[in-house]
This record gives structure tokens, sequence and C-alpha cells, in this order.
């Protein structure tokens, strides 16, 4: 792993190693962003209108539940986001409520109110200032669905590229996905960092396509003892610039 101690060399010869060097890669979510569980509130928000339309019982508690449950089923790979939608609406207000047009309604109430609920991680607009000083190239690879993550995106002023799990047809941490910021950047996988918060889905994952890995522990956990280690850690999103440029 990659420590921060020694004196640092000069700012514009760093700037030119990494500019010849390398790439970087991002996960979105509690990497470079907070969402502060924006779809939930949008399938609430949703549901409660919809109950108000129908004339049904609506239950904000229940709703809750059957959407936290359903996207971490989708999260997790086990359905499409269209089905986690539609059992998380047959769970909170009936069978057959999760109706094409319903589900329609939650994605695009969830982009209207990505402004209200995202929120950057400290320190990403100095990181990303800082990148494109460097002249660095450098890109966003997610799991999750658009045009949400874009919007998401956009609402940090992230100004590059953005590649999404369902626009791409594979999802982290299969090394499928990562190889499209390979592609993309038109560099060897060994010259790319990969950015994330989630051990096994963000570092094992860039790690098993051949990239470096940097995990973004912002809360003080243990890394697992069960897969290989980080290339590096990082516990200040800053932190990122002095990693790459050694």
């Amino acid at each position: 792993m990659s420590g921060f101690d020694g004196a640092e060399s000069d700012t514009s010869s760093r700037k030119a190693q990494v500019v010849q060097a390398c790439a970087v890669g991002f996960d979105f979510d509690h990497t470079l962003g907070f969402d502060n569980k924006l779809e939930v509130a949008a399938f609430v928000e949703t549901a409660q209108r919809l109950a108000r339309a129908s004339q049904l019982p609506f239950d904000a508690e229940r709703s809750t539940i059957a959407i936290t449950r359903e996207i971490g089923n989708y999260r997790n790979g086990q359905c499409t986001l269209d089905q986690a939608i539609a059992l998380a609406f047959d769970d909170a207000l009936g069978e057959g409520t999760g109706q094409t047009q319903v589900i329609d309604d939650f994605r695009a109430l969830a982009v209207e109110l990505a402004p209200r609920y995202v929120r950057g991680v400290p320190g990403v607009g100095e990181l990303l200032s800082s990148l494109d000083d460097a002249l660095l190239p450098y890109a966003i690879l997610t799991n999750g669905w658009n045009p949400l993550q874009q919007r998401k995106a956009d609402c940090i002023d992230f100004r590059r590229p953005v590649f999404v799990s369902d626009d791409i047809g594979v999802r982290k941490p299969n090394v499928h996905a990562f190889n499209v910021l390979r592609d993309y950047f038109e560099l060897p996988a060994d010259c790319i960092w990969y950015v994330g918060d989630d051990p096994r889905v963000d570092v094992l994952g860039s790690l098993g396509a051949g990239m470096r890995a940097i995990w973004c522990d912002f809360d003080g956990h243990l890394f697992p003892t069960d897969i290989p280690a980080p290339t590096a850690i990082v516990r200040d999103l800053t932190d990122v610039m002095r990693v790459i440029a050694v």
C-alpha cells in the first residue's frame, strides 16, 4: 500500500509524470458524491401520489422497506431496475400497481430530485480541479442507471465521461466493466488508477482487471483480509492526487 511520508518533489515535475503515466477512473456513490437515499425518497413520494390518486392505503414505512429491499436486490445484480421497482410497488400498494407508467414516474422524479439530494464528497471540487490542471484524463465508471447517474455527476460539476452499468450492459466487479475504461483511455490497464469505496466491487474488481486500486476509507473501516489489498488507501479525497503523482 502506498503512503504519503517524505518530501514532495517539484509540482510541475509531478504533473508531467502524471500526464505521461496514467489515467483515473472513479466510482460515484460514496466516492465522489452522496445521494442521501435519493431513490428511496423518489419511490416513497411516487407511491404516495399513486395511492392518493387511486384511493389506496399508503404506509410510508412499508414503502421505505419495500424499495430499500428491492433496490438492494437490483444493486446486487439479482434483477433489473424495472423489476425491482415493480416489485416494490406491488409490495407497498398492492399486487398489480407496479405498472410501466408508475415505474417511469419514479425514474423521472428521481432525476428531478437529484439536485436536492446529491452532495459532493468533501474535497471533490479540489481534486477535479487538480486533475484538470495536470491535464490528466479521468472518467466515472459506476453501477446504476441513466439518466440518474449522469444527473448525479452533473450535480457535482463532473464534466468528463460517465460510464454506467445499465448502459454498457455489465456491472462491476466484472472485468468487462473495467475494460470500458481501458478502451476509453487507450492505455494499458496497469496505467489506470481506479478509485472507489467498495472493497469487493471497486478494489477487487479493478485489481482483477489489472488496474491499480485506491480504496476510499472515509469512515475508518478495516479492509477485508480475505481479498487482495488495494494499491493505496486514502481517507481524504484530495489525497488521491498525492498517490497517483508518486
